[in-house]
């Protein structure tokens, strides 16, 4: 027997139904991406549906979660759907102006928090490749003395930077520069670069979903490496001695990253940390 139709309406019912429709779809974690979506829509929390199940949705509620669910079908990422991303701790807005923040990045902000707080006096920083300032704000929020200087070639990401940098009210520690990856920029205590590496041959078999993402914030030339290499000839100009440089980056690129480092800067210490998946992620370079 068919439940009633008032049934159909209510949080367990439409969270089985974009479930159902994710799982088809192909989407790797439907019931995750489900319930965020849901929760999206009656503007709840994800652990308030399991608690309030019978919740009834509106009809336009039912009918705009009807429409995502459809275009997370057509794998347009998550964070694109609902506007925002979690990273480390703190929540963002993102567009497709943006690339999405990934857990990864996180160990760039780790490590330079963990060197910032052990020299106190370093005061300047350099976010390259800022995008939503997600890296530029973390960073900012755990070392009040930092002033931080947000780069980007790309006008569309640093508008939604600075709607992030307004949210968390940090204007006068936070400016954002429009600009070719380090030309002109004051030497500064600390680099961080999250620059595009994924190389030309694996562009063209990329997930789906990176299709969404701006290709200016991907695409690193033929080997990966071209914006990378290019900052690297800057960054001795723009880094200060005894400075610090931060490198996220491929796993398979640490090993040449860290001789185009070398070649920089021949009494440097230069090491290579993993993310929480066990992957080489970032290249530390301590001038």
């Amino acid at each position: 027997m068919a439940p009633p139709a008032t049934d159909a309406g209510r949080v367990k019912a439409q969270l089985a139904k974009a479930r159902a429709t994710l799982a088809t779809a192909g989407i790797p974690l439907p019931w995750l991406d489900a319930e965020i979506l849901v929760a999206h829509v009656i503007h709840s929390s994800r652990e308030r549906l399991h608690s309030h199940p019978d919740r009834q949705l509106t009809l336009a509620q039912r009918t705009r979660l009807r429409r995502l669910t459809s275009r997370r079908a057509a794998r347009v990422p998550v964070p694109y759907l609902v506007g925002e991303r979690e990273f480390f701790g703190h929540m963002f807005r993102v567009t497709p102006a943006v690339l999405i923040p990934r857990p990864s990045s996180e160990l760039l902000v780790e490590l330079a928090i963990d060197w910032l707080k052990t020299h106190p006096n370093a005061r300047r920083v350099i976010d390259l490749g800022t995008g939503s300032g997600a890296v530029a704000i973390s960073v900012a929020k755990a070392v009040p003395q930092v002033r931080i200087e947000a780069r980007d070639v790309s006008a569309r990401a640093l508008r939604v930077a600075d709607e992030n940098i307004a949210h968390y009210r940090l204007r006068r520690r936070i400016t954002t520069v429009r600009a070719n990856l380090l030309r002109g920029a004051a030497p500064a205590d600390v680099i961080l670069a999250n620059l595009p590496y994924i190389p030309e041959a694996l562009r063209r078999i990329r997930p789906k979903e990176l299709e969404y993402e701006p290709a200016l914030a991907l695409d690193g030339g033929k080997d990966g490496l071209a914006l990378i290499r290019n900052a690297l000839a800057q960054a001795p100009a723009a880094v200060k001695l005894g400075g610090l440089l931060l490198f996220e980056c491929d796993p398979a690129q640490t090993r040449r990253i860290v001789r185009l480092a070398q070649g920089h800067w021949t009494a440097a210490d230069v090491s290579v940390h993993k993310d929480l998946a066990g992957l080489n992620r970032v290249v530390r370079i301590q001038t």
